[in-house]
């Protein structure tokens, strides 16, 4: 059974306390980055320029840390006045090997994933990049072998904890860019997409409101998948150590979920997820860090729309994920 994160007699004043505890105790289990998970002004420079499905596709390449760089592709709406900022959203993309970014930005191959063109059409500035260890640099060999030797170059650190950082630098580009509203910046993914968004909005007050498709997966049901699997992209060495020497996980996604309040989220789960079977857990953890949001007078603001179309955003779900971000970021 998934715990409360606050009990029933929690006062409003107390949760700033509660939330740098629990911040803390989850941010010991992603280990030592080698530069700070703060907001810098980084590099990036345009690669192409080009028209998909009637808008304007920039590709990009940013600066992560050192010697890491990502790319990204960011798509403007149409008639875009650049003297008026516009509200932006980070898409990002679920586990599809090479595919990355392209995942959110394909109308005719991922049509219910495409996130990336409709929020565009929409008005927004979308912001699509490769997750670490997804995208184009795994086509290259160099790419393959820095992913498989993560742990051995980076013992200490975590590869959710580096996927983090990628987004964090994804929004300090979006920061620096003169027609994106800069109190307006929302995000929205599915599956690991969906995780990555959670862990982003928990982690960088840059984002204002966000919607999470299948993606909280929690160690108290889930923990079977990837049990036996440790050290890879699922289960970083922090938690899986602590889950095999005290038998369960150091933390729960609840408490994730409640670190994003007050901000809007809006959670899409389906009941026939055949890849997280013990949906009763998930509600579990929505309700759990809903319960914050009402402690903090916003239960508005924590929604979910259970739905029983599986791992996927049909047409009319992802309808209400852009209602839900255009009612909070416009």
């Amino acid at each position: 059974m998934i715990q409360p994160v606050i009990l029933r007699d929690t006062k409003k004043e107390d949760w700033q306390k509660i939330r740098e505890t629990m911040l803390s105790r989850i941010m010991e289990t992603f280990g030592t980055s080698p530069v700070p998970l703060s907001p810098v002004k980084n590099d990036f420079y345009e690669v192409e320029r080009y028209e998909n499905y009637g808008l304007t596709h920039i590709k990009i390449r940013y600066h992560v840390f050192d010697d890491e760089w990502s790319d990204a592709i960011i798509v403007l709406p149409e008639n875009l006045d650049v003297s008026k900022p516009v509200p932006a959203v980070l898409t990002i993309h679920g586990t599809n090997n090479v595919i990355g970014k392209y995942g959110v930005l394909d109308v005719d191959g991922t049509p219910r994933r495409a996130y990336g063109i409709e929020l565009a059409k929409r008005g927004f500035v979308t912001f699509s990049p490769d997750q670490y260890g997804f995208g184009e640099y795994m086509k290259t060999e160099e790419g393959k072998k820095d992913f498989d030797g993560f742990y051995e170059k980076y013992p200490d650190w975590s590869l959710r904890c580096r996927r983090v950082l990628g987004h964090i630098r994804a929004i300090d580009v979006l920061m620096q860019l003169d027609y994106v509203k800069k109190d307006s910046i929302g995000a929205i993914g599915n599956s690991l997409g969906g995780g990555s968004v959670m862990y982003i909005t928990a982690l960088d007050e840059r984002v204002k409101c966000s919607v999470l498709s299948t993606g909280i997966s929690p160690y108290y049901s889930n923990v079977y998948r990837v049990i036996d699997k440790p050290h890879n992209q699922y289960l970083d060495p922090q938690v899986f150590d602590v889950i095999k020497q005290a038998g369960k996980a150091p933390w729960e996604l609840s408490e994730i979920l409640s670190l994003c309040a007050p901000r809007p989220i809006l959670c899409l789960e389906p009941f026939n997820d055949p890849y997280n079977p013990y949906v009763a857990e998930t509600f579990g953890c929505i309700h759990s860090a809903w319960e914050v949001y009402n402690l903090l007078e916003v239960p508005e603001k924590c929604a979910a729309y259970i739905h029983g179309d599986g791992h996927d955003t049909v047409d009319d779900v992802r309808d209400m994920a852009y209602d839900w971000l255009e009612r909070f970021l416009k």
